[in-house]
């Protein structure tokens, strides 16, 4: 296994590496964000700590990151800002890429091991694991200096050391993904909420009552049995749940009590830049969400027995599905939010997405409720297996990830896409082909259009180029 294994994270570096020095050669000075990004990280490789960008929102986790790279290959240097040029700082997401390429390969393991109760054969996991790997939206910034291949390999990290039970150091590894971008500590709320889920579940099972039937249970008798194990067991094994549920959260509760410090001493959520990133009420991100979710695994939805499915579960339960839509109308219609870079940057695709579609036609934001709609049901379906709780923790942090943020931006939905990506059934090795070649034919068009679509602002002589 470690054989296959080490040949197929030498393939992805050996084919990451070749687009990056590519896309370097095109693009050999900083891009967008990277402006504020590489400045910053070289002056951190100065050893000046005491200046920050006041246009940068993220902690330093990102640049402390580059100096531990970078540094082992300073011994002997005097200078140690020579060695963090734009391309050595990039270079260091292409060691994220592949990190992240081996979380996601642990975390199939565990997570159908668990599900199955049996090992996947290793060729079909590692497929799985690369599919992922190559998802376009984060795999694009593999090759440029950004937040995100790091951001998303500590978070993944945690997530396995916490299903593996390695609390305190999944707690570590959140206050890493934190220190890359600050929104990650829903997901170390996550992490607390499934351990919390273990120890419920544990008593369940322990329950003369509720042990025999646990794995049949529907949602509503798990509902009534959690409630009857929290409130009619007496007293003292009241205080015995609560105190096993704290042994078993104490470090992620550490952790959300420093970041509750921070935002209290920083007075808000952001570093810098604050007046154009502030918390709203966009409730509509999370339909938006869905959609692109659907849209990024539509090969695992077009099935003739999983759409009969869809359209079973919807005809099944007809006054859900209008509450959904007349919700969906009114959170639309009240809870909308325009971001002006959104507006204006004509850089992103969702400049596009906006200002072609829901901004010029207004009737079009109404149009694709019964796609939200599809899209709820289908993520149900591919994660029906799952127990009430688990669903319940994810729809409550991606909402708490999501509807804050009043700009669309398809970086937001990378690592709520992989929870859910990660605890579907797992795909046939055919739908997981089709998948890979998917992913990688929006990857080359991305690339194409970076490289070689770029062109100009009115008065702004610096060529701009497309990217998510």
């Amino acid at each position: 296994m470690m054989l296959i294994m080490t040949a197929a994270t030498s393939g992805l570096f050996i084919v990451t590496f070749v687009v990056f020095h590519y896309i370097n050669s095109v693009q050999n000075g900083s891009y967008m964000d990277e402006i504020f990004h590489v400045r910053q990280a070289q002056v951190f490789c100065a050893k000046n700590f005491s200046h920050w960008d006041p246009m940068i929102t993220t902690l330093p986790g990102l640049y402390i990151s580059s100096l531990v790279i970078i540094f082992p290959f300073s011994l002997g240097l005097d200078d140690l800002v020579s060695l963090c040029s734009i391309y050595n700082l990039r270079a260091g997401n292409l060691l994220y890429c592949c990190g992240n390429f081996a979380l996601l390969f642990l975390l199939s393991k565990q997570l159908y091991l668990d599900a199955q109760s049996r090992r996947g054969p290793v060729c079909h996991l590692l497929l799985n694991a690369l599919t992922m790997s190559l998802f376009p939206v984060l795999y694009f910034f593999s090759w440029l200096y950004y937040t995100d291949p790091g951001a998303v390999f500590f978070t993944l990290l945690m997530y396995f050391l916490c299903l593996r039970g390695n609390h305190g150091l999944a707690s570590a590894s959140g206050v890493a993904s934190i220190l890359f971008r600050q929104t990650n500590v829903i997901w170390v709320l996550f992490c607390l909420s499934m351990s919390a889920r273990v120890v419920l579940e544990r008593r369940l099972k322990q329950n003369k009552t509720t042990c025999k039937n646990f794995s049949t249970m529907t949602d509503w008798q798990e509902f009534k049995s959690i409630l009857s194990l929290v409130f009619n067991q007496g007293f003292l094994c009241f205080v015995n749940l609560v105190k096993d549920i704290l042994m078993s959260t104490v470090y992620y509760l550490s952790v959300l009590l420093g970041f509750v410090v921070f935002v209290c001493v920083n007075n808000g959520i952001v570093v810098g830049d604050k007046s154009n990133h502030q918390a709203s009420f966009n409730f509509p991100q999370v339909l938006y969400f869905l959609a692109i979710s659907t849209a990024f695994t539509f090969i695992h939805c077009i099935h003739p027995k999983h759409i009969f499915q869809c359209v079973k579960a919807v005809l099944k339960n007809p006054m859900k599905c209008i509450l959904f839509a007349v919700l969906s109308y009114l959170l639309i219609k009240y809870y909308t939010y325009e971001h002006k870079y959104t507006l204006s940057d004509n850089r992103h695709y969702t400049f596009y997405v906006w200002s072609k579609l829901f901004r010029r036609f207004a009737w079009a934001r109404y149009a694709v409720i019964p796609v939200y709609l599809f899209s709820l049901v289908n993520f149900y379906l591919l994660t029906i297996h799952k127990r009430m709780l688990w669903r319940l923790s994810v729809i409550l942090c991606i909402s708490l990830c999501l509807v804050p943020q009043a700009l669309l931006e398809f970086r937001y939905y990378i690592i709520p896409f992989y929870i859910l990506r990660l605890n579907m059934n797992l795909p046939s090795k055919t739908a997981l082909l089709f998948e890979f070649l998917f992913y990688v034919t929006i990857n080359a068009f991305t690339v194409f259009m970076f490289t070689q679509k770029p062109f100009y602002w009115p008065n702004d002589p610096n060529l701009q180029r497309f990217m998510w």
